[in-house]
């Protein structure tokens, strides 16, 4: 809480509620606190308009009064409101805002006592006045009475403001006084717009109006004046006036110097190149200077906007985030956040955060950032020269060479005699003599390349040659260098070599290896294609062939038989819609985008429809549903064709009465089992046919393995894993 307003409330005798902008009670002194618990129906919730409707029932003015003062940042003072026990109180509102900005921090609420005698129309007495009423006053009041503004009645304060005793007062026009009034502006006030007579002469209630007076002492004194009509004013009979005015000197001084330093303020921020700004514990702006205003667009428009509002959602989480540890720490915060440059370019801050000591109900933060961008750039290009040294040298430290480019000569350690067997005498040390000794068919590619990055001032240079050593055989080396320039010329370059030899012959190998795999595998697809076409002939010879003539022959019976043409004609049809079955069910077991079409559970479930109409077997086919939706359509086609290839393998040489299928998903692999009580086979000795080559080169195609377990009499088990990406 401000200093200021602990001193009215420890201070001021009269009951004080501090509010916020709602009306939410915040602070009160003892006074409103008696006051509050007086009231038989206090409201439940602590707010000061509930509490003022009960105090004052059918004033509904005062809350709007205090509405307006916010509203148009006006200090009321005088608002006089009469409680239902004939006691007439004195309500006063004041706003406290953040300095430099119009953001509302506190509002002050101040009642005041004034007795019912106050408002007694008719039999009003100076003396009783001055007795009961006026000196127990902290603001100087004047009764005046007539068109000259006659002096009734003074209290102590009165005389104390204006410098004269009792008896100089009572009884004189305001024009007597000797004292003048003028404006804040500097210029003198007529005597027909004093607000008391403007009061005598119209009725015109005036509020809060402030006026500089020079005392009967000569000491200039700044004056909130207030004047009310105590009598029923008329044309012909003028009404009594009273007149209330406080001495503000020394706010009118504090406000000067506080607008002195909110200028200074003003022109410092503003005149900084490093956006500064304060927010709320919420992300709302209060305050943001000129520059951070040019940073990211905004004006005086967006104040008490959100930060979320304006800045973008990348940078905006990071921005909040380190709001946050301020608001948990209580402590200021050095960091570095991403924003915005004033050209509009992406840049990087070194950002100061800290709270504000204020009494507001929300805590405020107050920031303030620095471009480091350029700096930040300049170190990264520094770390990355340090780092291309360090790899350079790690890389390949055994073999380092140093080429002096001015003076032409070439350093070269002496590891690099022990990869290519020259000894150092035997080394010229110039650039020239590793040139001839590089391979014909690279030597004239690695000059053009040293050349051209010499040319085009490059820093970095990497080339592979095959280098012929001492005893005439060649090693693949791998050469890096980094050239230093001085005024756009290169010096000097240093760099290291690395021995690929060993790595080039494993990649020959390698190669070798996967050309080999290749031909096997072109092989097994070849003998596969044989294999299924074979199988193609066969179905078509034997079955759709046989059909298809059984057709032919009884539709040339038909024509010559008159007598059971319709039954051969029936029967040929039969057969026809036999033989068009079965191209369908050849079709489809080598259609491939039928798993596309359909998925692979009805494709699978059709082949082992067709197993039990060759003979019979009991087939278990678990897979779940839902696999269909997570697998791919080549894992599901790979998957149909081994379980096509291995119930073929069944039906021709297991003589098995029972299969078991099962596809199974877990978090590691897919599996596939088939399994049969058919007769097996000694693995030992039974070389893999084309059907389970078919099978395991389907397997590894997707990085897959294939188990299996067999013996002779003892049924045959396949199991296919495939790891799951």
């Amino acid at each position: 809480m401000a200093p200021w307003l602990e001193a009215i409330l420890n201070d001021c005798q009269d009951s004080v509620f501090i509010t916020d902008r709602h009306f939410n009670l915040l602070h009160w002194n003892v006074a409103a606190e008696e006051m509050w618990f007086k009231q038989s129906r206090r409201p439940a919730k602590k707010n000061i308009v509930d509490f003022l409707n009960t105090l004052f029932p059918g004033h509904a003015e005062v809350h709007s009064q205090l509405q307006r003062a916010i509203a148009l940042d006006e200090q009321v003072e005088d608002i006089f409101v009469a409680a239902p026990d004939d006691r007439t109180y004195r309500v006063s509102c004041y706003t406290h805002k953040f300095p430099g900005t119009q953001y509302l921090l506190d509002v002050v609420i101040i009642i005041r006592d004034l007795q019912a005698t106050i408002h007694r129309k008719k039999n009003i007495t100076p003396g009783v006045l001055y007795n009961t009423l006026l000196n127990s006053l902290d603001e100087g009041v004047l009764l005046l009475q007539g068109e000259q503004g006659t002096i009734i009645s003074a209290n102590n304060k009165a005389c104390d403001i204006t410098g004269f005793s009792h008896e100089q007062i009572i009884g004189r026009n305001l024009t007597e006084l000797g004292g003048k009034l003028f404006k804040e502006d500097g210029t003198p006030l007529q005597v027909q717009e004093y607000p008391a007579m403007v009061t005598l002469r119209t009725g015109e209630v005036i509020q809060n109006r402030v006026l500089g007076f020079i005392n009967a002492r000569g000491r200039l004194t700044w004056l909130s004046i207030n004047t009310c009509l105590l009598e029923e004013y008329n044309a012909r009979v003028p009404g009594l006036v009273a007149v209330t005015f406080n001495d503000v000197t020394a706010c009118k001084e504090a406000e000067s110097r506080l607008t002195e330093s909110e200028y200074i303020f003003q022109s410092f921020m503003n005149n900084t190149h490093s956006p500064a700004w304060i927010i709320d514990e919420d992300g709302f702006i209060i305050y943001m200077n000129d520059t951070f205003k040019r940073v990211w667009k905004l004006n005086d428009a967006h104040l008490y906007s959100n930060m979320r509002d304006l800045m973008p959602k990348a940078m905006v989480e990071e921005y909040m985030a380190n709001n946050r540890k301020v608001l948990d720490t209580n402590q200021p915060l050095i960091t570095i956040e991403n924003s915005i440059r004033r050209d509009g370019t992406p840049g990087v801050y070194l950002v100061f955060k800290f709270l504000l000591q204020t009494s507001t109900p929300k805590r405020l933060i107050g920031g303030q950032s620095i471009d480091i961008t350029e700096e930040r750039k300049a170190q990264e290009e520094i770390i990355k020269s340090n780092e291309r040294f360090y790899y350079t040298t790690k890389a390949s430290s055994d073999y380092i060479w140093d080429w002096n480019i001015e003076k032409g000569t070439i350093y070269r350690s002496e590891p690099f005699s022990q990869l290519t067997g020259y000894m150092q005498n035997d080394m010229d040390n110039d650039l020239y003599w590793l040139l001839e000794k590089i391979h014909i068919e690279d030597r004239q590619r690695v000059m053009g390349h040293i050349n051209a990055c010499l040319m085009a001032r490059n820093n970095y240079w990497h080339d592979e040659y095959r280098f012929r050593c001492a005893d005439g055989s060649y090693k693949y080396l791998s050469d890096k260098g980094y050239i230093i320039y001085k005024d756009g010329i290169a010096v000097r370059a240093i760099g290291a070599i690395q021995d690929l030899t060993e790595k080039r012959k494993l990649e020959a190998e390698l190669t070798q290896q996967k050309e080999k795999e290749r031909l096997r595998i072109n092989q097994a697809m070849i003998a596969g294609q044989d294999f299924e076409r074979n199988e193609i002939s066969k179905e078509l010879h034997d079955n759709v062939n046989q059909i298809l003539s059984s057709a032919m022959i009884m539709l040339t019976t038909a024509r010559s038989s008159a007598d059971e043409q319709e039954f051969l004609i029936e029967k040929t049809t039969q057969y026809i819609d036999l033989a068009i079955q079965e191209i369908r069910k050849i079709s489809k077991s080598l259609n491939s985008s039928i798993i596309k079409e359909v998925g692979l559970i009805d494709p699978v479930e059709d082949i082992i429809k067709n197993m039990q109409l060759v003979r019979p077997v009991v087939v278990d086919f678990e897979c779940d549903p839902e696999l269909e939706d997570e697998l791919s359509h080549d894992v599901q086609l790979m998957l149909y064709r081994i379980i096509q290839e291995q119930t073929n393998n069944i039906l021709r040489y297991a003589e098995a009465g029972y299969v078991r299928i099962a596809i199974e998903k877990n978090e590691q692999s897919l599996t596939l089992l088939i399994q049969d009580n058919g007769k097996g086979f000694d693995i030992t000795k039974q070389t893999k046919g084309i059907g389970l080559l078919n099978i395991l080169n389907r397997a590894e195609t997707l990085g897959g393995t294939l188990i299996i377990d067999t013996k002779p009499m003892g049924g045959c088990r396949i199991l296919v894993q495939i790891p799951v990406t």
